[in-house]
């Protein structure tokens, strides 16, 4: 068996960020982008008022007080979108939140400091210069840089350029990655299974735990145990997509159909590899025709975990990302877990929850075996016990906090 930081780096470091491209601002959500972006505008582009009210000039109403209010004649209405006006010399104008600020305008009064009057407005307190104000460039400056190179876009930056006017964006690509079940046994039909076959539900969690990635999922399908058949799905699979993911064929037991035609067309560079985990021993990777093959586990609950540990870090640096995993958690455990030692890691499916303190806690399920899958559906977080006996209630525990595709909260 192999470590498993061996295994993760010999596969780091045979992916490559994609080609980067200026691709349609709505399509870069997950994306990281491929360069510095900086603004071409100012943020806000002009000044504006931050509240519905009265622009005025501040020395106007200096004196100004519930008890010993100051009245002025509104000279009429700004709307947003309107386009800038003058402000008349001793006057008010009733402005509307985003407004233009008016020229000659240095402080606007919220109305709910004001009173209507006849002919005009009374406001009831002072104002400071530049009260309500929100001044063009406060936000972002023109020339300013908005996000650095490798910036992993969400909801807020897509907001942020679009108020920069960008229609585009440059970023490393989104990535295509097919995925193929092997296996004469599978069946993914609806109907009653003969002796010996069984249902292919590995195909279904990896495009459902791959679209979690934001990646572009394509559904390979199910590739009986012949050669020909699979040397013909893995390189038209090869010319398809970024990146492929199957599942069977890995362990040392296996028939040697999937890893035969592997070795050939990989040209010997295709690596079976022990992990020294549990679950998810038997990994495989390697390139075919460029493009990386990751040979997951059949056991469900193992091909799952292996994605975690291999393929969604690998995706993260495809798309540009600077950080391949997320941070794992320290929490207190909620009950013990014993192991004996194997030599390996173990990773316990586990329910991450809070209690009425707010303080997290982590409770290790019954079923550990790698084909409950039905354990992993009641996950939301894996418990990581190094090799040793376990650990027991009251320690604390590292956490890997597993997505939503991942596990049913």
């Amino acid at each position: 068996m192999i470590p498993l930081h061996e295994a993760q780096s010999h596969v780091f470091e045979r992916i490559s960020p994609l080609r980067a491209m200026a691709l349609p601002l709505d399509d870069c959500l997950g994306l990281a982008t491929s360069q510095g972006v900086h603004s071409e505008e100012s943020i806000p582009p002009f000044d504006n008022t931050a509240v519905d009210g009265f622009a005025l000039r501040f020395e106007a109403v200096s004196g100004a007080s519930a008890e010993n209010p100051v009245t002025l004649p509104v000279a009429g209405t700004i709307a947003a979108g309107d386009p800038p006006r003058e402000l008349p010399q001793g006057a008010a104008l009733r402005i509307m939140t985003g407004a233009v600020i008016p020229t000659a305008a240095d402080a606007v009064v919220m109305v709910e400091d004001t009173e209507e009057a006849a002919g005009g407005v009374k406001v009831l307190r002072a104002v400071r210069l530049g009260e309500n104000i929100r001044t063009a460039g406060s936000d972002i400056a023109a020339g300013a840089l908005l996000f650095p190179e490798r910036t992993v876009l969400g909801a807020a930056h897509l907001g942020v350029l679009a108020s920069a006017g960008y229609v585009k964006v440059p970023v490393h690509r989104r990535a295509r990655v097919g995925v193929i079940s092997t296996g004469s046994e599978l069946v993914d039909e609806a109907r009653a299974l003969r002796p010996g076959e069984i249902r292919d539900s590995n195909r279904h969690s990896l495009r459902a735990i791959l679209s979690t990635a934001g990646v572009d999922v394509v559904d390979l399908g199910v590739v009986p145990d012949d050669e020909d058949a699979l040397r013909s799905a893995f390189l038209g699979a090869a010319a398809e997509v970024d990146a492929i993911v199957t599942s069977g064929g890995v362990s040392v037991g296996d028939f040697d159909y999937t890893k035969k035609v592997l070795r050939d067309i990989s040209k010997g560079e295709m690596r079976w590899m022990q992990v020294a985990i549990r679950p998810a021993k038997p990994f495989a990777f390697g390139l075919v025709e460029g493009v990386p093959l990751f040979g997951l586990p059949g056991n469900p609950v193992s091909a799952l975990v292996s994605f975690e540990l291999f393929v969604r870090p690998a995706i993260r640096k495809m798309h540009g990302h600077a950080d391949l995993f997320d941070p794992n958690l320290t929490v207190q455990a909620a009950n013990s877990y014993r192991r004996h030692p194997d030599g390996r890691v173990h990773y316990a499916r586990a329910l991450l929850s809070a209690g009425p303190d707010g303080h997290l806690s982590v409770h290790s399920l019954e079923g550990q075996s790698s084909h409950m899958l039905h354990e992993m559906a009641r996950s939301n977080a894996l418990a990581i016990c190094p090799d040793g006996n376990g650990y027991t209630e009251g320690e604390m525990v590292e956490v890997m906090p597993l997505g939503p595709a991942t596990a049913a909260r």
